[in-house]
């Protein structure tokens, strides 16, 4: 499922630094909710939030509560561990994030 967020509507272009320090903004938020940068380049970078689920250590519970916690490590493959974003700023300045 992706959906797109638009911070800012502009209409004038804006200069590469100007991008660079609106992507930089952007980033702080994401930063301050938690997330971390994998990757970055000048207009765009990809962040991600939360952590990978440990397979190991949900393999040895489930031996010490004899199966039990494998029902628990199912859903946390499913539902948990990592999810990414696009952030991005156009040639007009619109910041946009976008779920991958």
């Amino acid at each position: 499922m992706t959906g797109q967020t638009a911070v800012a509507e502009n209409t004038s272009q804006k200069t590469s630094q100007e991008r660079k320090e609106l992507l930089a903004r952007a980033l702080q938020g994401q930063i301050a909710d938690g997330a971390r940068v994998e990757s970055q380049s000048d207009h765009q970078a990809v962040v991600v939030k939360g952590h990978r689920v440990n397979h190991v250590l949900h393999l040895l519970l489930g031996f010490v509560t004899l199966g039990a916690w494998w029902l628990v490590w199912i859903a946390m493959a499913i539902f948990g561990g990592e999810s990414r974003r696009i952030v991005s700023a156009d040639e007009f300045g619109n910041v946009t994030v976008q779920r991958v």
